[in-house]
């Protein structure tokens, strides 16, 4: 999915949870495959003129595989972007708390997060599919 403003961050968490759960996922991790989401393509839209791309697939029936493609400058040191805060001053006002990566590495089973050649910045990200009994709701 295209991310460019607010409401299409909004719009693939939604669609990342019903994916989740078609997949087999319980709602509690089909809840946390929205934020990872939610997050990442949130930072698409807050950090990238241009914004970028969220997918969402199955792999090998085992993974739930989220990757998120930018279009803008990189990082000098990608993987600073699961840290958090750690230590740093609260944020300032209009500021983000800084937290959405260090939540996507809490809530999936694996990620990584490099620069693009010819620009950009990757973020892949995958949970592992453990099939739980749905609930009706």
């Amino acid at each position: 999915m295209v991310v460019r403003h607010p409401v299409d961050a909004v719009v693939a968490a939604s669609l990342g949870r019903r994916f989740a759960r078609d997949a087999g996922l319980s709602a509690a991790s089909s809840a946390e495959v929205a934020v990872v989401v939610s997050e990442l393509a949130t930072n698409l839209v807050r950090h990238t003129r241009a914004g970028g791309t969220v997918e969402v697939w199955r792999e090998d029936d085992a993974w739930l595989c989220i990757r998120a493609l930018d279009r803008g400058p990189g990082m000098s040191e990608p993987e600073r972007l699961f840290l958090g805060r750690e230590g740093r001053p609260g944020p300032l006002p209009g500021e983000s708390l800084g937290e959405g990566g260090a939540a996507v590495r809490r809530l999936t089973d694996e990620v990584r997060v490099s620069n693009r050649v010819g620009g950009g910045l990757e973020v892949f990200a995958r949970k592992r599919l453990k099939l739980e009994a749905r609930r009706p709701w």
